[in-house]
């Protein structure tokens, strides 16, 4: 799934808990299914439920959550968003825990058949659905918790790209 390889790269990427361990983040399809039409058209959509799992997590949520929320919006934007992403958590400690995010990605494959040639030709198509008129490529996040004064730098990292 050329989707989910994407966004573990984003994630990778824009979350600094992830950048300084990459070994922390694991992916699974843990469930999905292929919808096709019967007959000579080979062309089908891969429709999984995408499992992300970051162990020994110690940042902040927002700095998982907003950079996987954008992601979403620019290359799965037809997700319903009171049921987009689901998310298990177990704490380890004070300042840790295991976290198991569930999110359903579809990826369309048109598969042109050339019969007098005796060929087939797959392509994946992953388009980005523009966010919003937002021309900024870089980002930094900034988050203020309970009780605190100020806003704290929490990361930065680039626009999802087009895979």
């Amino acid at each position: 799934m050329i989707k989910l390889q994407a966004l573990r790269q984003h994630l990778l990427n824009a979350v600094p808990d992830l950048k300084r361990g990459p070994e922390k983040l694991l992916t699974f399809v843990q469930d999905g299914g292929i919808a096709f039409a019967r007959g000579q058209h080979l062309s089908h959509e891969y429709r999984v439920d995408a499992q992300i799992i970051v162990t020994d997590y110690r940042c902040s949520l927002d700095t998982l959550m907003i950079p996987l929320l954008q992601w979403l919006s620019r290359y799965q934007p037809d997700l319903d968003p009171d049921e987009a992403v689901r998310l298990e958590a177990e704490i380890l400690s004070n300042n840790a825990w295991d976290l198991a995010l569930t999110v359903r990605l579809t990826e369309r494959v048109i598969a042109l058949v050339d019969c007098d040639a005796g060929t087939i030709s797959a392509e994946h198509r992953m388009p980005a659905y523009p966010i919003e008129a937002c021309p900024a490529l870089s980002w930094s996040l900034n988050v203020k918790g309970p009780g605190d004064a100020d806003y704290q730098p929490a990361s930065q990292w680039e626009s999802p790209n087009d895979g």
